[in-house]
């Protein structure tokens, strides 16, 4: 086995522990002065974030699906939460502006150019955090999106094989985020010194491999083997290139996206609605955002009380008419729950009778609301039940499935395990 691909295995072990055990976290990788993220949700990577050019990666991935990044954000800027990437693409699965395959590529995308740069060393650090981020979580079981295992599986290869195709003579961080120029002062014969003449205004200093390959419509593999070309030739240059500006639309508090950790503050209170329409938790998602609360949409009733123990929100929001399983039956199991038993359930419903209000009661709601409500009685009710902005209101104490290694019916997630033996899958992946 190449030494080039130590490191890569190294990391393959750990994502296969991560996925063996189904927990949520982070896997942290330090190469050098750059660090990654990946992001885990029971055991599925969500998304992979990288110290530097963090925003040349995402503005890459997007133009690869020809997406634009005015696609994936509405009027009110989502949440400042780290990664800001999936907060983006799982709010525009779930609102139907984006399609979820295209959602895959851009995340697929995001990984290779990481794990690339991962292979082509061999002193990285693989350290595990576990985390309970109810805002990642909320939007992982919102929109569902992740990178299935078999894909993350294939992308560990494709970026073993890319990565022995750079020449080894070059740091790895010059292929990935430095400015590439053809210097074409040296004397060659006069085919390749048109070829080098043609090329120029590409290689002009302010692209990276990556924007090359874009650039070019062709594979990474294909623009590594002419780099290496032009690398043997001695006509590459290498400029240091800053990462683009931070889009405001991304984040409310404009805060730097190189950030890799979000600063430390008092999360706002988490308010879940459960409804099988989508214009229905729409209008509610932008009423509540706009009031400052956090905000995590369900449209799937079966799945609802798994959804919400593990969410363990601040308040919930209730239809009552849905397929196979109806609200006032979802409100009595959600208070069967110790966790749950005193969170404020606020009942939807398009009737305001006697019958309605009654049956609500036997199921101990908090409140019943009308759906044709406007605005202004819906943050009425939020306000009613959820603490001040500037106040902390501690949970019930209950046991963290992330943070404990147990699900919420007891069984054992996994904590504590070792990252250095793990199931074979993804080490096989790259033998």
């Amino acid at each position: 086995m190449s030494n080039q691909v130590v490191g890569l295995l190294s990391l393959a072990r750990a994502i296969a522990q991560v996925n063996h055990n189904q927990v949520s976290g982070t896997l942290m990788v330090r190469q050098g002065q750059i660090h990654w993220r990946l992001e885990f949700h029971q055991g599925k990577l969500v998304c992979t974030t990288g110290s530097d050019h963090r925003v040349r990666r995402w503005r890459r991935a997007l133009m690869g699906q020809q997406i634009e990044p005015a696609e994936l954000t509405t009027g009110q800027p989502p949440t400042s939460y780290d990664p800001w990437e999936y907060a983006l693409l799982s709010r525009a699965v779930m609102a139907g502006r984006l399609d979820s395959g295209k959602a895959e590529q851009v995340l697929a995308a995001l990984t290779l150019e990481a794990l690339t740069q991962i292979a082509t060393d061999t002193a990285i650090r693989v350290t595990w955090e576990a985390r309970s981020n109810r805002l990642l979580d909320c939007a992982a079981v919102g929109s569902g999106l992740h990178l299935p295992g078999d894909r993350l599986q294939q992308l560990l290869k494709d970026a073993r094989d890319l990565s022995q195709l750079l020449p080894s003579d070059r740091p790895a961080q010059a292929w990935i985020d430095r400015g590439l120029s053809l210097d074409a002062g040296i004397e060659l014969d006069d085919s390749r010194q048109h070829t080098t003449l043609s090329l120029q205004p590409l290689f002009n200093g302010r692209r990276t491999f990556w924007d090359l390959a874009l650039k070019l419509n062709q594979s990474p593999a294909m623009t590594a083997r002419m780099l290496g070309y032009f690398f043997r030739q001695q006509l590459l240059t290498f400029q240091v290139l800053p990462d683009l500006e931070f889009h405001p639309m991304l984040s409310s508090t404009g805060s730097a996206a190189g950030s890799a950790t979000p600063a430390t503050k008092a999360e706002p209170p988490l308010v879940v609605c459960i409804d099988d329409s989508m214009v229905v938790l729409q209008r509610l998602e932008r009423i509540v955002t706009q009031a400052g609360y956090r905000f995590c949409g369900m449209r799937d009733s079966v799945q609802a009380l798994t959804q919400l123990i593990e969410l363990k929100p601040d308040l919930i929001l209730l239809d009552v008419v849905m397929p196979v399983v109806n609200g006032y039956e979802i409100c009595a199991q959600i208070r069967r729950v110790k966790a749950l038993e005193h969170t404020p359930i606020v009942i939807l419903t398009g009737h305001d009778g006697t019958i309605d209000r009654v049956r609500a009661k036997l199921a101990r709601a908090s409140e019943f609301l009308s759906k044709v409500s406007d605005s202004g009685r819906i943050l009425a009710t939020l306000e009613r039940h959820l603490p001040s902005h500037n106040s902390t209101r501690p949970h019930p104490p209950h046991p963290d499935p992330s943070l404990s290694g147990r699900t919420a019916n007891g069984q054992d997630q996994g904590a504590g395990f070792n990252l250095n033996s793990p199931p074979s899958a993804f080490k096989s992946a790259l033998a």
